[in-house]
């Protein structure tokens, strides 16, 4: 369960960042932001423990770093299609 609640954590945290780096004309769209964050990182962190670098139970460092690149990852595509 903590590392779930890291993951949410995580994703918070990235999709706060990103969404002031990107969005600073637009910011009535944070909170969707936000949330496409967390279920990037939350994705990242269920990756991360199918190739067994961590748990949902535990906090594993290599689970955090897979939700942080997810969060990412998804937050970048997320904006490219609203770019787009």
């Amino acid at each position: 369960m903590i590392g779930i609640l890291s993951w949410l954590a995580c994703g918070l945290v990235a999709g706060f960042f990103v969404s002031h780096l990107i969005s600073a004309s637009e910011k009535g769209i944070v909170l969707l932001t936000l949330g496409v964050g967390m279920g990037g990182a939350v994705f990242g962190g269920f990756v991360a423990s199918t190739f067994r670098y961590g748990n949902a139970a535990t906090f594993s460092i290599y689970a955090l770093i897979f939700a942080t690149v997810g969060a990412s990852l998804t937050l970048f595509g997320y904006r490219r299609l609203i770019k787009a």
